[in-house]
């Protein structure tokens, strides 16, 4: 007879399996033990720190304006050895700002810490920060009289120069201003005044180039005035097959100051030449006006020319 080998493979196994059934039950044990022993001697505790919170620059000409503290809170949980040795400096708390972004956002808080210890909570687990650009724009300058001038006299349009400026700001502010104002003291004047004046955005976070500009006020003695019309005055001829179809000023009035005698005779006033020859097209172009003898003032002083040039149409014989 052949031996019964598979009768003694079984009981070979089930001794191998036994054995190792009892070797792991005493590593789990062990480390049971060990847990216990650990927990016992160096317990698992918790602790909350204030850590400075980090954040990545914003691209150039972008800023943050509000919404990003400087600190969170963070609790942890550790052995109390480990526990027992941490400080703030050992977390690391980061917001990251995307670029390209304006607006609100946000952000969540990233929180790295040293091996073995856990980020339990973090508060605030996120910011919302605004976020805004700086933008310029070119916008026009108001001139605002404060006061009166002496009695008998009178203040005419002021003329500043120059009559923009280029404003820069966060673009949340900049975005809804279409003019910046500069004042003008003009109590009991009795001449021209002409000063340097500060230019005012009417925000502490907008900045104006130039800062200030030149405003001239004429006072003149209080006269008569009449509204007159404009009478544009062209000089030379246009280029051979064309002609002038029209001309006219804008505005097409002005007020005119002087003695009643004198005024009262005028009703329309000449511009200053304004030159076409060789024209071959349209042209427009601001000019003063011609002021006569006894009158003191014409508001505005200058007006813009148009003159519409035209083809000569050429006309068929009729047969």
């Amino acid at each position: 007879r052949y031996p019964n080998f598979c009768s003694g493979g079984k009981h070979m196994v089930r001794l191998d399996w036994q054995k190792n059934s009892m070797r792991l039950l005493a590593v789990i044990l062990a480390f049971v033990m060990w847990l216990y022993v650990s927990n016992e001697q160096n317990p698992v505790r918790e602790m909350v720190l204030n850590v400075n919170l980090e954040y990545n620059q914003p691209p150039q000409d972008y800023f943050i304006i509000s919404g990003m503290p400087e600190s969170v809170k963070v609790k942890v949980q550790g052995n109390r050895d480990d526990i027992n040795s941490l400080t703030a400096a050992d977390l690391r708390a980061v917001v990251n700002i995307p670029e390209g972004k304006t607006g609100e956002l946000v952000l969540p808080v990233e929180v790295t810490a040293p091996y073995r210890i856990k980020v339990v909570q973090v508060i605030p687990g996120e910011v919302t920060i605004v976020l805004d650009r700086m933008v310029e724009k070119q916008v026009a300058v108001v001139v605002s009289l404060q006061g009166t001038a002496a009695q008998g006299y009178t203040a005419l349009e002021p003329v500043c120069q120059p009559e923009t400026v280029t404003i820069r700001g966060p673009s949340r502010i900049v975005n809804d201003i279409n003019q910046v104002t500069a004042s003008v003291d003009i109590q009991d004047a009795t001449q021209e005044i002409v000063q340097n004046v500060a230019v005012n955005a009417l925000n502490a976070q907008v900045a104006a180039n130039p800062s200030s500009v030149q405003v001239t006020v004429p006072v003149i003695a209080s006269l008569a005035s009449k509204t007159v019309t404009v009478t544009p005055q062209l000089t030379g001829s246009v280029m051979e097959g064309y002609r002038v179809v029209k001309s006219t000023s804008e505005p097409g009035a002005v007020t005119i100051f002087g003695v009643p005698e004198v005024i009262n005779h005028i009703a329309t006033l000449q511009t200053e030449p304004v030159d076409v020859q060789g024209a071959q097209q349209s042209l427009s172009k601001e000019v003063g006006l011609s002021i006569p003898a006894g009158v003191t003032a014409a508001q505005p002083s200058r007006v813009n020319v148009m003159v519409e040039v035209d083809t000569v149409k050429e006309t068929t014989p009729a047969s």
